[in-house]
């Protein structure tokens, strides 16, 4: 008992030691190969296969998972696999979050994300969403930072792709207590009351002309502690919503983001 005891922590032991000796750029290429095998056997690929594609997922969110404890890696660009996926980090690089279409949908796209934050202790910690998440099958491309006198406040910008047309954007808070990812601080105050997020579906095909992809419809301004995000006005030429050149916006007053007159 006491050798088989004695084997399996040698065996764990070694597993972590070459887990934690790998470069970040030789667990850049190990994600990048995790993700052309998601392709190549996803929906939009040649060579469907259900089984080798959801065993793909998996292991790619295991392995995120995984090295995403390393400090390191927090602090790793990661140049080739933002290319391959949305990688949105903090102005202070304690918060990102990895985004990625798991092949999976049709029109309507499917994606996947794991956050990474470093705690109060100085513990990089991992945490991903599961499917039955409010914002699960999004992806994030952008994390705004506001200071306040609680701490880093995080807005996580996140865009739902519900068909060609069909698509939704949305901000949420999110916070860092001790070692724990707050994703409900209700820190926005609409007329319906207060809430951690806010968001609008609209036509993609009123926006289609614009150059930056992917679309980023929510813009912050650090210096007077706001987010604005456009009117949307539904039509009969666009009944899903068509995005006009006016604004909403929310400013924060030391407590709470409140829409601005």
């Amino acid at each position: 008992m006491y050798i088989k005891l004695a084997i399996l922590i040698t065996v764990v032991l070694a597993a972590s030691i070459r887990y934690e000796a790998q470069t970040p750029t030789v667990v850049e290429s190990e994600l990048l190969g995790l993700l052309s095998s998601i392709s190549k056997y996803g929906n939009y690929g040649g060579e469907y296969d259900e089984t080798k594609l959801y065993a793909g997922n998996d292991e790619f969110r295991r392995k995120l998972m995984q090295y995403g404890t390393r400090v390191d890696l927090l602090a790793y660009a990661f140049p080739r696999l933002s290319d391959a996926m949305y990688i949105a980090t903090s102005k202070d690089g304690r918060l990102r979050i990895y985004s990625w279409d798991k092949q999976t949908g049709g029109t309507m796209r499917d994606f996947a994300s794991v956050f990474q934050f470093k705690g109060m202790s100085g513990k990089v910690i991992t945490w991903a969403e599961s499917d039955d998440d409010e914002s699960a099958g999004s992806f994030y491309p952008e994390v705004f930072q506001l200071n306040s006198r609680q701490g880093p406040v995080y807005l996580a910008t996140s865009t739902f792709i519900g068909s060609t047309s069909m698509h939704g954007q949305s901000i949420k808070v999110v916070r860092v207590n001790g070692d724990d990812l707050d994703l409900s601080a209700k820190l926005i105050r609409t007329a319906e009351g207060l809430t951690n997020s806010v968001g609008f579906g609209y036509d993609f095909f009123s926006v289609v002309d614009r150059k930056e992809r992917p679309i980023k419809l929510f813009e912050f301004n650090e210096e007077r502690k706001e987010f604005r995000f456009p009117v949307v006005i539904e039509d009969e030429k666009t009944p899903q919503g068509r995005v006009t050149d006016r604004f909403i916006t929310y400013r924060f007053n030391g407590r709470y983001f409140v829409k601005a007159k």
